[in-house]
């Protein structure tokens, strides 16, 4: 279903130099300042990528297209396009699925596929299949510098081999027959042609008897319609319907809203705490996140354009948004944005877009020094980005992972990123940190950065009696004052929370050498193992080992673990004005 890579030249803002955009995930951000050629690309995918597939992909790359692309101004003797398959994913399962499975012999062939397209690919894994046009109403044939590619593999009797059994034909030529026509055949069986659809900038909830041209919200009420009251075969869209309430419950944080399209389809209604309004009435921010997941809901499987979300969207509305489309939607999504608040969101492929001597340039940003750069391009300053409401200080990334899956395990609700953060202090740097709102002292002021904070700190204590670090009692006490609180690990570290024999369970998976773990008590040193009796401690992978102890449901049930996590909800509920609610686990 999903796109892999699309990749662009000679098009509107893309001048001669070839674009590559992948691998593309489900969600994928074109970000960059205005007129940087973020629309292009979205124009691209919903009026020509459809026709180009069908030209170029299915017919051998060779017919005219019955539409000319708009080219790049000044040049108009060079295109190029192209599509990408993705060796890790479903594309390639797909292709290997298209391969007959007749007799032992086909399992050689599929295996010799693989070979030539892991040749193919490049370092991330894509295999590009590109094609050029020399001029304004030349067709496109395989682009010059591919066939360079392929013919670098050297492999003659691997062309050969594939070539046979792709065309069913013997003989011919490795550059006349062979590279030419195996690519086109795999090309022309690794893609599957998705729908796609556009979601405008502009957007409004259409008036009664709006037609459906578009999803820019002027046929939503008809649609919703549907969804509501469904065909006697076609009850299942009624979960769609609940979906959408579900978010909108979400969104404006009241479990009682629920919308509803009247008998005459003239608006959206909406039921809220015994009242029944306009969704007009709830604001422009709720208006449009309501079109664009109504939007999402309604298709299915495909891919789907939208410019600019963020319009009238608060950061924390965007980021809702995002999490919606990838955990209740099975579309693809390309999405042009100059919103830096939605570059941390998690599983999402970011495309830096700029614009360089009168020509697009993208550039992939998948490090947080990338992302940096980004909101530097667009002119974004620390103090101009959103902080979450409040911030969770643990000593390192092991203590993030278990803290994170604690909360999720009692209130699901709770999103990281969103509604609280977790931030590092690093056990050495304590005695450096201060939560007090006044600093005499060479003290770094953590309420300066965030005024609703939480702590959690190991005891390190190796007996029940072991009295705590004066630094660690400093911090509690700080910390107490409010907003917020101190956690001091009841056991000697984080760890001591797990139940034992799932953490003796996770280090032997993570060490397999581990032969003695001691975890059974809680001021046992939980982050160590030992090969044999006499040899020496070994220090445990605390990542990975947390990664693997929170693969399993957790168990809140050990010391006083429930009581410190319900806190820390509690605190993140009040910091984000939401009502308690009833937890779960």
């Amino acid at each position: 279903m999903y796109i892999d890579g699309i990749a662009l030249s000679g098009y509107r803002s893309f001048g001669p130099t070839l674009q590559k955009i992948g691998p593309l995930g489900k969600i994928n951000l074109l970000i960059g300042q205005n007129n940087s050629g973020k629309s292009n690309v979205l124009r691209f995918l919903h009026e020509h990528y459809s026709e180009i597939y069908k030209s170029v992909a299915r017919r051998g790359g060779q017919p005219k297209f019955s539409q000319q692309l708009d080219r790049h101004i000044g040049l108009e003797s060079h295109a190029a396009i192209g599509f990408a398959l993705q060796l890790e994913g479903h594309n390639y399962e797909d292709l290997m699925t298209k391969v007959e499975k007749k007799d032992t012999s086909n399992i050689l062939n599929r295996k010799l596929i693989a070979d030539l397209l892991s040749q193919l690919a490049d370092k991330d894994k894509l295999v590009w299949f590109l094609y050029s046009s020399p001029g304004l109403n030349s067709p496109f044939s395989l682009h010059q510098d591919f066939t360079k590619r392929a013919a670098s593999i050297k492999d003659r009797s691997l062309w050969n081999s594939v070539w046979s059994f792709l065309t069913q034909t013997t003989g011919g030529d490795i550059n006349v027959n062979w590279i030419p026509e195996t690519l086109n055949s795999l090309s022309q069986m690794s893609f599957i042609l998705p729908k796609i659809e556009m979601i405008p900038a502009v957007r409004r909830i259409g008036d009664k008897g709006s037609t459906l041209t578009d999803f820019s919200g002027l046929g939503i009420i008809d649609r919703l319609a549907r969804l509501q009251n469904p065909e006697h075969t076609q009850q299942k869209t009624k979960e769609q319907f609940e979906k959408i309430n579900c978010f909108l419950r979400n969104v404006i944080e009241n479990d009682s809203a629920t919308l509803e399209i009247p008998y005459d389809r003239d608006m959206i209604l909406v039921h809220l705490d015994g009242k029944t309004l306009p969704l007009s009435s709830l604001g422009t921010g709720i208006h449009e996140v309501v079109i664009l997941a109504s939007a999402a809901t309604v298709l299915n499987k495909q891919v789907l354009c939208i410019e600019e979300p963020e319009l009238h969207l608060h950061p924390t509305l965007q980021k809702k948004l995002l999490r919606y489309l990838q955990e209740n939607t099975d579309n693809q999504y390309f999405i042009s944005t100059h919103s830096a608040h939605l570059l941390d969101c998690d599983d999402i492929a970011i495309f830096h877009i700029r614009l360089e001597n009168g020509q697009s340039i993208v550039e992939p940003a998948r490090s947080p020094s990338d992302k940096s750069s980004v909101c530097e391009n667009m002119g974004y300053r620390a103090s101009d980005l959103l902080q979450s409401n409040c911030i969770i200080w643990v000593e390192g990334p092991s203590d993030r992972i278990y803290i994170k899956h604690w909360i999720k395990s009692m209130a699901a609700d709770l999103v990281d990123g969103v509604h609280f953060s977790i931030m590092f202090y690093g056990g050495s740097l304590c005695s450096h940190l201060s939560a007090e709102d006044t600093i005499l002292h060479d003290f770094i002021a953590l309420r300066q950065l965030n005024r609703k904070i939480a702590i959690v700190i190991d005891s390190d204590k190796s007996r029940p009696r072991t009295k705590l670090s004066k630094t660690k009692e400093r911090l509690r006490d700080e910390f107490n004052q409010g907003p917020g609180f101190a956690w001091i690990t009841k056991g000697r570290e984080i760890e001591n929370y797990i139940d034992p024999s799932a953490l003796t369970a996770a280090i032997q998976a993570v060490h397999p050498s581990a032969k003695i773990v001691n975890c059974d008590d809680l001021f046992d040193n939980a982050s160590s193992y030992k090969k044999s009796p006499k040899a020496k401690p070994v220090d445990v992978d605390k990542v990975k080992v947390a990664r693997e102890v929170t693969k399993s449901p957790a168990n809140l049930d050990v010391l006083d673990l429930r009581q410190q996590v319900m806190k820390l909800v509690e605190f993140v509920r009040a910091s984000n004005g939401m009502s308690k609610t009833s937890t779960s686990a």
